[in-house]
C-alpha cells in the first residue's frame, strides 16, 4: 500500500521539477537577451500611457512585453493598437491566449522574437522596462529606424544623452520623443 502510494506521487513530483526548471531558463534566459521579467503594476503601465500621450492614432510597440499588461492597457484603455514583442516563449503564448480571452486580435498581437531584430518603424510609441546596458544598446536602433515625433517611454532605466521630454521622477518614468537635437547619432 504505502509503495503505490508513492508510486502515485512520482508523476506529480517530476511535473513539479519540470515547471520549475522550466521557469528558472524562461527567467535567465530573458535577463541574458535583454531584461529580467518584472511586472509593471497595472497603474505604473497606464502612467507611462498617458505620460506618452498615447490615443486611437498610435501604434504601441512593447519590448520585453511579459504578460501583455501594456497591450491590452493600450487597446482597451486607450484605443491605440499594440503590438507586443516576446523572446520568452511560455510569455509569449500567455499573451497570445489573453489577446484571444479579451478579444483583442483586431487592436493587438505579440511577436514571439528578440527585440533587437525586429523592426519597429511601425511603432509611434515604444514601451521598455529594461536594463541600463540594454537601453544603452538599443538607442542607435531606436534612432534609426523610428519616425519623427514617436515616443519611447522608459521605466527606472533612462537614455543616456537623450532629453527626457516628460518624466514622472516618482514612478521613474521617462518620455524621449524622436527628432529632438540628442536623439541621433
Amino acid at each position: 500500500m504505502l509503495i503505490d502510494t508513492f508510486m502515485s506521487l512520482i508523476p506529480i513530483g517530476c511535473l513539479v521539477l519540470l515547471v520549475s526548471v522550466v521557469g528558472i531558463i524562461s527567467i535567465l534566459w530573458t535577463d541574458i537577451k535583454g531584461a529580467p521579467y518584472v511586472a509593471t503594476p497595472r497603474q505604473t503601465v497606464r502612467q507611462m500611457l498617458e505620460l506618452a500621450g498615447v490615443g486611437p492614432q498610435d501604434v504601441v510597440y512593447d519590448l520585453g512585453s511579459g504578460d501583455g499588461r501594456v497591450l491590452w492597457l493600450a487597446t482597451q484603455e486607450f484605443g491605440a493598437c499594440a503590438v507586443g514583442v516576446e523572446i520568452d516563449p511560455f510569455r509569449y503564448v500567455w499573451t497570445k491566449l489573453l489577446i484571444r480571452f479579451k478579444n483583442l486580435q483586431a487592436k493587438a498581437d505579440v511577436i514571439r522574437a528578440d527585440f533587437f531584430k525586429v523592426d519597429l518603424s511601425a511603432a509611434t510609441v515604444v514601451t521598455a522596462y529594461l536594463l541600463r546596458d540594454t537601453n544603452r544598446k538599443l538607442m542607435e536602433k531606436l534612432a534609426r529606424e523610428l519616425p519623427p515625433g514617436a515616443r519611447v517611454v522608459s521605466r527606472k532605466y533612462i537614455f543616456p544623452g537623450w532629453d527626457i521630454v516628460r518624466e514622472d521622477p516618482f514612478e521613474e518614468l521617462y518620455v524621449y520623443k524622436m527628432g529632438s537635437k540628442s536623439d541621433s547619432f
